[in-house]
């Protein structure tokens, strides 16, 4: 008995030594932690002034970091002033000083075995419009080791960049790139890099076609109006969907011909899609296949035609013609909705 009793008090002090150096481990991080912030938070309020006067006008010393401590309060103090002080002349001296001083710290930290530190100092390079770190940069995404997460920062940077070979490595990409991946990538392109994408729109996997057509609208790339007309004759309805969606965010007006047959889809989001553009553009001519949307079975689009009849200039009689006379009980309710968010901002 005596010796499962002692093999069980072993296992037991043994377990509370454990727990015991891991809390003690944890307080001395912890107080390693707060040591560290203060110091930055310290080193802050001693180059604060400094860098703003710097940024601003261009005619203060920047006394170089010496230690960790002084490179990060200095890259954040940066970071903040060219979100705040967003123009020409502050973002290029904040480059010409991030080249000069910070090179080699963010090279070091790129090669960190820590993955936040290595994101960290990609964003930084972003930030600070680093273009001399890319043919780092190439080479970092060319290694085996890297991430899917830096993948992705590294394509953004590339468009950002201007890199002649993005086209190609966005060719590269694999499945768990997201639509959302692929519109932050295309945001950062130049007018000549995404005009190559949209001229080979059909060479593109799906992800990157829906991204694409988004972005026209989202971005407002009145210059690919043309492109998106032509999809609204394709076959699939998806595309058809997110072109009138893309025209909706430009309020490009088409003729009420050209609207007629997508509010007479099959497909729902196609009629919600094309409400969506009547709203933004005013269709009087379609009033009538507007009203009869009001008695679509999806309540979404409902609710679309209800906003388009409100957006119309006599929107609020329409309205209320409906939710006296209308045969569809849910279209009163939708006329009686909108009319009385139409009345509150009238």
């Amino acid at each position: 008995m005596s010796n499962p009793l002692m093999l069980f008090s072993l296992i037991v002090v043994t377990l509370w030594i454990i727990l015991l150096a891991i809390f003690l481990y944890l307080i001395v991080q912890k107080r390693k932690d707060l040591r560290w912030k203060k110091e930055v938070e310290t080193y802050k309020r001693l180059y604060e002034p400094i860098l703003l006067r710097y940024v601003a006008y261009g005619d203060e010393q920047v006394p170089a970091p010496s230690s960790s401590a002084q490179y990060v309060a200095m890259i954040e103090l940066l970071d903040h002033f060219i979100r705040v002080l967003a123009n020409g002349d502050v973002r290029a001296r904040v480059t010409s000083l991030a080249e000069t001083y910070f090179a080699d710290y963010l090279h070091k930290q790129l090669y960190h075995r820590r993955l936040g530190r290595r994101m960290n100092a990609l964003f930084y390079i972003e930030d600070f419009e680093l273009r001399s770190f890319l043919p780092e940069l190439e080479n970092m995404y060319e290694q085996k080791r890297v991430t899917t997460m830096e993948k992705r920062q590294l394509l953004k940077m590339f468009a950002l960049f201007q890199h002649p070979h993005v086209y190609e490595y966005m060719k590269q990409t694999d499945d768990s790139f997201t639509q959302f991946d692929y519109r932050l990538i295309l945001s950062r392109m130049d007018d000549e890099t995404f005009a190559k994408m949209v001229d080979h729109f059909f060479d593109w996997n799906e992800k990157i076609q829906y991204a694409i057509i988004d972005m026209i609208g989202i971005m407002q790339k009145l210059a690919h109006i043309p492109f998106l007309l032509t999809l609204l004759r394709h076959e699939q309805s998806e595309y058809r969907i997110r072109a009138l969606k893309a025209l909706a965010e430009i309020a490009f007006p088409l003729d009420a011909e050209q609207l007629r047959p997508h509010l007479q889809s099959p497909i729902w989001q196609e009629r919600l899609m094309a409400l969506r553009l009547c709203a933004r553009t005013v269709k009087e001519e379609l009033i009538e296949t507007i009203e009869q949307l009001m008695k679509d079975r999806m309540f979404a689009v409902r609710s679309q035609a209800a906003e388009a009849l409100l957006r119309m200039p006599n929107g609020l009689d329409i309205l209320e013609h409906i939710a006296q006379t209308s045969d569809d009980r849910y279209a009163r309710d939708m006329a009686l909705e909108w009319l009385e968010r139409g009345r509150e901002h009238d």
